[in-house]
């Protein structure tokens, strides 16, 4: 078992090297292994995945994190089925897949994200988070950001974003995130790295990087946001405006147009005028 992780781990990388894919489903795997052990792949049962399930259950995570687990083992095996096709996933969909609650996006309040940037002094800093607020980026695009990626003067300036299997699109700045990514290339130290955000030692900040920030500067601030959250502002803001669906998907990088419908649900600006309009009409008859 150890042997198949490590070649289908190296052909994930070899396949796609800038995405986080091989790395996830390395983590997910070892974890599936220290319940099944080194075992042969047509040795593991059903019954198996359904110890590896509760193996999780028990540490508490969520199902979709267990869900994420599954997609790794199934990819694994469908992998190793190209080499011999009579070898059978035991992951069975109907038996040990969990139902994902689904949960509507939750946007950051406007205070709480006056907060935020009142304590962000650090020009760096201050481009970075804009980015996520007014341009929708996920915090590993803006790392992988370089300067081949900027467009600043076109007219509206975008980006060229590497998103989720390096898939491209583009995004626009607005006027105030241009003014902060400029004010930050101007202060930016002339090194070779191309990476558009930098460390103080010139290296690429980073995933972690920019989470270690956003946490320092949610203390300063006294509220509890995440990265993510401010992902979902960009994309209610869109909703509200009355942006297209499709167009809104475009521009968050999303697959699946029902993935973009979530902010629908959230903000249904249709839904609030009709039970308004609704209940207006039903206190007349009191």
């Amino acid at each position: 078992m150890f042997s198949d992780i490590d070649r289908f781990v190296k052909w994930l990388r070899r396949r796609n090297p800038s995405a986080d894919t091989a790395k996830s489903y390395q983590y997910h795997l070892r974890k599936f292994t220290e319940v099944v052990g080194d075992c042969a792949p047509a040795d593991v049962t059903l019954r198996d995945i359904d110890n590896f399930i509760q193996f999780q259950a028990e540490r508490g995570l969520k199902s979709s994190s267990i869900n994420r687990s599954l997609t790794a083992v199934t990819s694994l095996y469908r992998f190793l089925a190209d080499e011999d096709p009579t070898l059978e996933c035991p992951v069975l969909r109907h038996r040990h897949w969990l139902r994902d609650h689904q949960r509507l996006p939750r946007a950051v309040p406007k205070e709480e994200v006056e907060k935020l940037f009142a304590v962000i002094e650090d020009g760096r800093d201050r481009a970075i988070f804009l980015l996520m607020l007014r341009s929708g980026l996920r915090v590993s695009e803006v790392a992988r950001l370089t300067l081949r990626d900027l467009f600043l003067a076109e007219s509206p300036p975008r980006l060229r974003i590497h998103g989720k299997n390096d898939r491209e699109r583009s995004v626009y700045l607005s006027a105030a995130t241009v003014l902060a990514l400029n004010a930050y290339l101007d202060a930016r130290p002339k090194v070779e790295n191309d990476t558009v955000f930098l460390t103080y030692a010139g290296e690429g900040i980073g995933v972690r990087g920019i989470q270690k920030r956003l946490q320092q500067y949610r203390q300063l601030a006294g509220i509890e946001l995440t990265a993510h959250q401010l992902r979902h502002n960009f994309a209610n803001n869109l909703v509200l405006a009355d942006v297209p669906v499709t167009s809104i998907q475009k521009l968050l990088g999303h697959v699946w147009v029902g993935t973009t419908q979530n902010y629908i649900a959230a903000n249904d600006a249709k839904v609030k005028a009709d039970f308004v309009k609704a209940t207006t009409w039903l206190e007349a008859w009191q």
